[in-house]
Formats: C-alpha cells, structure tokens, sequence
C-alpha cells in the first residue's frame, strides 16, 4: 500500500507507527503540489494529506479513517469493538487530533504578513494548545502503555507541539504527561518515525 504524506505531519506519522507496530509495509511517497487544488493526493477531492491508496487506483483519507483501516488488518486490533471502551479511545484519538489542529492552526496565522496578524485567533490557537495538554496531565493515567489506539494521536501532536509551537513549553505545565511521554522515547517505531530532528 502506498501512504503520501510528509513525515513532519502528526497526522501521517500516527498511520506510520500503527503500520510499524502491526508489521504493516507501506510505500511512504512525498505529495506533490498542485496549485490551487492542494496535493496530488490520488482521488481525495480535497487535495489534502496523508492519503492511502488501499487498493489500487482506490485512496482513503482522513487520517482517523486510515488507522482504522489500518488497525482492522492487525490479529487483535488496537480499538476495541464496541461499549465505552471504544468511546474512551476514539475520544483519546480526537483529543490527540484536536491539538494537532490547534497547532497546525497557530503555526499558519503566525507565519503570515505581521501586519495580516489575527492576535484575537492566535491567542485562542494558544489557548486550545494549552487546555488540551492540561486536560492530558489530567487524564493521564488513562492514557496508558504501550502504544493505543487513542495515544497514538496524543504521542505524535505532542512532538508537533516541540516543532511548532515550542514557546508554549508543554512540558513544564504538564509534567506528569512529560514523564508518560517519555515513556515511549526509544520504542523502534517511535524512533524510526521521529522526523523533527534528534530525538528528544
């Protein structure tokens, strides 16, 4: 199967260490640009990333529908099938997506022209990076190890959050999430998809 993507996305890299963990191989391919419809990303209409292509000439998108498809391959898959354990996950997975958004969102409004600044959506970028990381050091002993179908998202937006909004020093307002963090440090598939520099 064939994965494009750019490997500093958060969203790409939670579908590379799922394929990793569950002895998935998949072709990792750099997107190509296409002006004004985004990216050549086979037949999304949205021109967004990552995509896979499933079968051939045949692509899913969204990130989240991906690692389902994805988890669904494994013996014994990551998200359970139903009740609140299931909820619990998918809630985790979208929390974890959530920050990526917010983060995503921050470093594009403060890229642009200062005189073009939005300081009143910069500051609620800000603040959704925030509340999300103090809700995880709330919660995080429901976050578990090793890896889940929730923390996947949650490991991969933390890392995007030292790439992209490092001001915001998310360790030092959650440490407890800092020290479960850390836990998944030297984990193979942690490392070989780590694509920010040098590990942490």
């Amino acid at each position: 199967m064939k994965l494009i993507c750019h490997p500093n996305s958060p969203y790409a890299r939670k579908i590379m260490i799922l394929a990793r963990i569950s002895g998935i191989e998949l072709d990792e391919v750099q997107p190509e640009k296409d002006g004004a419809n985004g990216y050549k990303a086979g037949d999304n209409p949205l021109g967004k990333i990552p995509s896979l292509e499933w079968k051939p000439g045949q692509f899913l998108f969204d990130s989240p529908v991906i690692c389902e498809y994805l988890d669904a391959q494994r013996d014994i898959p990551l998200l359970p099938n139903e009740g609140h354990p299931r909820v619990l996950q998918l809630w985790q997975h979208a929390l974890g997506d959530g920050l990526s958004d917010a983060i995503y969102s921050y470093r594009y409004e403060t890229v642009r022209p200062v005189e073009l600044h939005w300081d009143e959506m910069i500051a609620r970028h800000e603040a959704s990076i925030r509340n999300s990381v103090m809700t995880l050091d709330r919660i995080c002993e429901w976050l578990r190890g090793p890896w889940t179908y929730g923390n996947l998202a949650i490991i991969c937006a933390l890392d995007y959050a030292d790439y992209r909004a490092a001001h915001i020093g998310w360790r030092e307002i959650a440490p407890r999430l800092a020290d479960w963090h850390a836990t998944f440090e030297a984990d193979p598939a942690y490392q070989d998809t780590y694509a920010y520099g040098a590990a942490l």
